[in-house]
C-alpha cells in the first residue's frame, strides 16, 4: 500500500513541474520570471506591495504606462506554470504569462541557396576558416528587411563599376542594358550624347566593348551578384543592376571620362522621369593613385562633388599600402568632398590587413577584404584580397539602403538628392560595429554593419514642412508673427538646428534648436519686424537641418511698405513652372496681365537676375535664361497686379 501511494505522489509531483513532465520539451521562456499587467487605473504600488508578501519581488518596470511589471520568485521552491496560476487570481491582475525567450529570425533555411555562399565569411562568418564569428557586415539579417533592387517608388536602383573589364555573359550577374540604344548602329539613338552605348561605356576606346577581365567582374559579384539562386555565389545586393564602365587606369582623363558617363545616365534618368537612363545610386572606384595630394587632382574631386550633388554616392578603394594617407597621401582618399566613402580592408578576424592604408581623417570605414569569394570570368569563381574588394561591400550596402528605404525617404531623396545622398553616408558611418585595430585609424573607428545601417535609416527622423516659401507684407515701424508646423515622420527623435543666411535683424524664431519625438510636430513662430527699416523687399533663407535627415531651405520675404496708404496683401497667383529642376532655363506661365516685376534670388537670398516687362494673353511667358549660372538651388519671385508668386527652382549640375 505504501509503494502505491509513493508512486502515485511521485507521478503528481512530475505532472505538476515544469521540465520534467515532458523532458523532450525546449523550455522558451525564463524559469523565476513573469509578465504581469495591472488594470486600468489601479493603485500599483498597493498590488505589488501586497504580492512580495507572497514571494514575488519586482524585478523590473516593463511599461508604466501601460501597467506591465516583470516578477521574478524562487523557481525551486515554485514552477512558473503554479506562479501563473496564482497570480491569474488576483483581481487587480489583468494578463500573466511567461517571460519568453525571443531571437532574431535568422533562419539556415532562410539563407541563399547559392553553393559558395558558405564560403563568404563577409556576409556570415560562422568562423570558417579560422575567422572569428561575427566579423562580416551582417548581410543576413539585412536580407530579412530587403535583398535589394527596387526602390520603394519603383526605381530600378544600379551601381556603376568603373574598373578594367567584367564579364557580360556570367550567369550570376544582372547588367544594365540601354534599351533606349540601337546597338551597333552608328547612331546616338538616345541622344545623351554617347554612340551606341548599349552595355555601357568603355571609355578608352569611345564605345560599349566591355573586355573579359577578373578584377571588374570579381569587384561587381561581391557588390551585386544574384543572391538565392543556387548558382555561384551572393551579392551584397540580390537584385540590383550593374553598369559596366572600362575606365579604371592609365590617365585621370579616362577616369573623368568614365565618371563624366556615370553622371550622363543618372541626369538622363532625372530629367526624363526614369524613361531614359538608369537610377543610378553608387559609382564604385576600386583604383587610385598611391601618395597622391588632393590639390593636384582638383577636376577628378570636382566630379565626385557633382555625382554626390544629383544623388550619386561615389565609393573608393584606399591604398593596397601599409602607411597612414593623412601623411603620405593617396587618391580618392585624400579628398575632401562629402560624397565619397573611402574603404580600408580588414581581414575574417576583424584585423586591418598587413598592407591595407589607414587614415584619421581620410578613410572612412573598412570592409571586408581579404580572401574575398567572388566571380571570375567564363561564369567561374575564385578569390581575391585587397581595398578592391572591400569597397564594393560598400556601394552595394548603398544600393541596399535604398531598396529598403520608405517612400518618404525616396521622394525626398529625389527632391534634395545631394542631402539623400549625405545622409546614406551618415546611416552607414554610424552603423559601423567598432573596432580595436580601427580605433583612431578611420573617420568611423569601425568595419562596416549593413544590419545597422539599414536599422538607421529605417528608424531615422524624417523631416516634414509643408512651407517651400514664407511671405510676410506689413506696413512700416510694425510687427507681425507667422507660425508654421515642423513635424517629424519618423521613428527617432529629430534634433534640429535653425538658421538663416547673413543673419538678418528682422526675423527672430521661438527656438533655434530643439528636438522633436517621432511622430511628433512643433509650432514654430517667426518674428517679423522692421524698426528703422525702409520701405522695400527683403529675403533670407531659412535652412532646418540635423545630423540624421535630410534638411529643407525655406525661403523668407519681407515686404514693408508705406503704412500712409491703404494696403491690401495681395493675392497669390498660379504660376506653371517648367522643366524644374532643369538644365539651362527654365519657362514660368502665367494667366495674369500687366506689368510684371520677374526677380530670382540664390540660395543666400541675393538678387541674380531681375526685370521688369509687360504680359498679355498672347505674350504669358516669362523665361529665365540660366546657362552661365552655377547649379544649385535658387528662389523666384513674381508681382504682377493681381497679387504675387514665390517659389523655389533647381538648376541641375552640369
Amino acid at each position: 500500500m505504501r509503494l502505491i501511494l509513493l508512486f502515485i505522489c511521485l507521478n503528481l509531483i512530475l505532472i505538476g513541474s515544469d521540465g520534467f513532465s515532458q523532458p523532450n520539451k525546449t523550455i522558451d521562456y525564463n524559469r523565476g520570471e513573469v509578465l504581469i499587467q495591472l488594470k486600468n487605473n489601479t493603485n500599483s504600488q498597493r498590488v505589488l506591495s501586497n504580492i512580495e508578501t507572497k514571494g514575488y519581488m519586482m524585478k523590473e518596470v516593463v511599461s508604466e504606462r501601460f501597467g506591465i511589471y516583470l516578477l521574478s520568485f524562487d523557481y525551486l521552491k515554485q514552477t512558473n506554470s503554479a506562479a501563473i496560476n496564482l497570480l491569474k487570481a488576483e483581481k487587480d491582475i489583468v494578463n500573466v504569462q511567461n517571460n519568453h525567450f525571443v531571437s532574431l529570425r535568422e533562419n539556415e533555411e532562410l539563407l541563399p541557396d547559392d553553393p559558395y555562399f558558405p564560403q563568404q565569411w563577409a556576409l556570415r562568418n560562422t568562423g570558417q576558416n579560422n575567422g572569428t564569428e561575427g566579423a562580416d557586415i551582417d548581410a543576413t539579417n539585412a536580407w530579412d528587411i530587403t535583398t535589394g533592387g527596387l526602390t520603394a517608388d519603383g526605381d530600378t536602383i544600379v551601381i556603376a563599376i568603373i574598373d578594367s573589364g567584367s564579364d557580360l555573359d556570367h550567369i550570376d550577374m544582372d547588367f544594365w542594358k540601354n534599351k533606349d540604344e540601337i546597338p551597333d548602329n552608328g547612331i546616338d539613338d538616345d541622344e545623351n550624347g554617347y554612340v551606341d552605348d548599349y552595355n555601357g561605356w568603355n571609355a578608352f576606346q569611345l564605345n560599349d566593348n566591355i573586355v573579359d577581365g577578373n578584377h571588374g567582374i570579381h569587384v561587381s559579384g561581391i557588390a551585386a551578384a544574384k543572391g538565392n539562386d543556387n548558382y555561384a555565389i551572393s551579392g551584397v545586393n540580390w537584385g540590383v543592376k550593374v553598369l559596366p564602365i572600362i575606365g579604371s587606369s592609365t590617365n585621370e582623363a579616362i577616369v573623368v571620362k568614365a565618371l563624366s558617363y556615370v553622371y550622363t545616365i543618372r541626369e538622363t534618368y532625372d530629367l526624363t522621369n526614369g524613361e531614359k537612363g538608369a537610377f543610378i545610386v553608387a559609382d564604385n572606384c576600386s583604383f587610385g593613385v598611391d601618395g597622391g595630394l588632393a590639390e593636384d587632382y582638383p577636376i577628378w574631386e570636382a566630379m565626385y562633388d557633382s555625382l554626390g550633388r544629383i544623388g550619386v554616392i561615389s565609393v573608393g578603394a584606399t591604398a593596397n599600402q601599409h602607411y597612414d594617407v593623412d601623411e603620405e597621401g593617396d587618391i580618392p582618399s585624400a579628398f575632401t568632398t562629402d560624397y565619397l566613402i573611402t574603404v580600408t580592408n580588414t581581414n575574417n578576424k576583424d584585423k586591418l590587413y598587413g598592407v591595407a592604408a589607414w587614415g584619421d581623417t581620410a578613410v572612412d570605414l573598412s570592409a571586408p577584404g581579404t580572401q574575398i569569394k567572388s566571380l571570375y570570368v567564363n561564369s567561374t569563381v575564385g578569390d581575391k584580397t585587397g581595398t578592391s574588394m572591400a569597397a564594393p561591400h560598400v556601394s552595394g550596402s548603398v544600393a541596399l539602403l535604398l531598396a529598403g528605404a520608405d517612400i518618404n525617404f525616396i521622394q525626398n531623396y529625389k527632391d534634395n538628392p545631394g542631402d539623400g545622398a549625405l545622409a546614406i553616408k551618415q546611416h552607414i558611418l554610424n552603423g559601423v560595429d567598432p573596432l580595436e585595430d580601427l580605433e583612431g585609424k578611420t573617420v568611423s573607428g569601425g568595419r562596416l554593419n549593413v544590419f545597422n545601417a539599414l536599422n538607421n535609416l529605417i528608424n531615422a527622423p524624417v523631416l516634414n514642412i509643408e512651407n517651400d516659401s514664407i511671405f510676410e507684407e506689413l506696413s512700416l515701424d510694425t510687427e507681425s508673427e507667422v507660425s508654421m508646423i515642423i513635424a517629424n515622420d519618423g521613428i527617432n527623435n529629430l534634433n534640429f538646428n535653425l538658421s538663416f543666411n547673413n543673419n538678418p535683424s528682422w526675423i527672430t524664431t521661438s527656438v533655434n534648436e530643439g528636438v522633436i519625438e517621432g511622430g511628433g510636430s512643433l509650432d514654430l513662430i517667426l518674428y517679423f519686424d522692421n524698426a528703422d527699416m525702409d520701405t522695400g523687399y527683403y529675403e533670407t533663407i531659412m535652412t532646418i537641418d540635423g545630423p540624421d535627415f535630410i534638411g529643407k531651405n525655406i525661403k523668407v520675404v519681407m515686404h514693408v511698405y508705406d503704412g500712409l496708404n491703404i494696403r491690401i496683401n495681395p493675392d497669390v497667383i498660379d504660376v506653371s513652372v517648367f522643366p524644374n529642376p532643369f538644365n539651362n532655363s527654365v519657362s514660368f506661365v502665367l494667366d495674369n496681365e500687366g506689368l510684371i516685376q520677374f526677380d530670382i534670388f540664390d540660395s543666400f537670398g541675393r538678387l541674380v537676375y531681375g526685370e521688369e516687362t509687360y504680359l498679355d494673353k498672347l505674350n504669358n511667358k516669362l523665361i529665365w535664361n540660366a546657362a552661365n549660372m552655377a547649379g544649385g538651388i535658387y528662389y523666384y519671385r513674381i508681382k504682377s497686379p493681381d497679387g504675387l508668386a514665390v517659389g523655389k527652382i533647381v538648376k541641375r549640375f552640369n
